[in-house]
């Protein structure tokens, strides 16, 4: 017999990493990186199930810690740098299918951005409505988009928008950049578009200083900055 779920959050927590040797793991205020996320996700109240994506024993062994249940490893193969996370998403919908579980919405949740917060993920969901297919945490650039410049074959300074490049802020588009936070989707229209963002996705706007997806040793300083200065 088929159950149905609502709302399953998937938070990728593969065992490697090349910029920060296991970042997920990382001791982050007294836990590890990707348990703040399970944390928010729990907080939040809006899952059926919580499904912790991971290859790794080590991680899984952390899950246990945390009376987090893991229903299943995904394959080595899902877990390499080049792996995408539309492959890690199909993967998950599909194994819980062959338990005859069938998921109405999707929350991806990164495990690098641990200064989310559960109103983030409770006021996404309230954006997808009939009419959207998608919404995806997004934050501003941290300069202004329409100077960008890039360097010709000559090494001088060439304008990639130059029609707007001298316009004040007021007079070009608000342009915005996903943060790596959130995803909510449908399933129908994940398995449609085979990825995180079909058409029909609304921006769920963050501010900079809840967007910091860890990546670098400077992302890392700068979200412990951030998150030991908001608990001061």
């Amino acid at each position: 017999m088929t159950s149905k779920i609502e709302n399953i959050a998937i938070i990728p927590v593969r065992g490697g990493s090349k910029r920060i040797k296991n970042k997920n793991l990382i001791n982050f205020f007294d836990k590890p990186m990707f348990i703040h996320t399970v944390n928010h996700a729990l907080e939040s109240n809006l899952f059926d199930k919580i499904h912790v994506s991971t290859e790794s024993k080590e991680i899984l062994k952390i899950c246990e810690k945390y009376n987090i249940e893991v229903d299943f490893l995904r394959p080595n193969e899902l877990a390499r740098d080049r792996s995408k996370l539309s492959d890690v998403m199909e993967f998950v919908i599909k194994k819980y299918e062959s338990y005859n579980i069938q998921i109405e919405n999707i929350c991806m949740l990164w495990a690098t951005s641990p200064l989310r917060t559960k109103e983030d993920i409770l006021n996404s969901y309230k954006m997808l409505d009939k009419g959207t297919n998608a919404v995806i945490s997004v934050t501003s650039y941290d300069l202004p988009f329409w100077c960008a410049q890039e360097e010709d074959k000559h090494g001088n300074l060439k304008k990639i928008f130059p029609d707007e490049f001298w316009k004040t802020s007021h007079e070009v588009p608000s342009i915005f950049c996903d943060n790596g936070s959130i995803c909510w989707i449908k399933t129908k229209a994940f398995l449609k578009h085979k990825n995180w963002f079909p058409p029909l996705s609304k921006g769920y706007l963050m501010p900079k200083e809840r967007s910091i997806d860890i990546d670098t040793q400077f992302d890392l300083d700068f979200a412990e900055y951030l998150y030991g200065k908001n608990k001061t």
